[in-house]
């Protein structure tokens, strides 16, 4: 038996929202679906369903970066993996 549902309002970013709407439309789905799948796994596993971790801080300057504009392009991707390393 499925009881009544509950509406609410939350605020989320818009890249991630659009872009996860654009997914859950492959498996037909809606926004209201996926939240409450998520939602019934966590109430089934006692917490979140996935690990949760803190970026690194090399991790967390990229993103600052990418952020303000600041990408760094590279010719190649021998380039990229290069820079990675250092």
């Amino acid at each position: 038996m499925i009881s009544a549902r509950r509406q609410t309002s939350i605020k989320v970013d818009p890249i991630a929202w659009d872009s996860a709407k654009e997914i859950f439309k492959e498996y037909n789905m809606s926004v209201s679906d996926a939240i409450n799948i998520f939602l019934n796994r966590v109430r089934l596993e006692g917490g979140l369903p996935f690990d949760v971790k803190v970026p690194t801080k090399q991790l967390q300057t990229a993103i600052d970066e990418a952020k303000r504009g600041e990408v760094t392009k590279f010719d190649s991707i021998e380039d990229m993996m290069s820079d990675l390393k250092s």
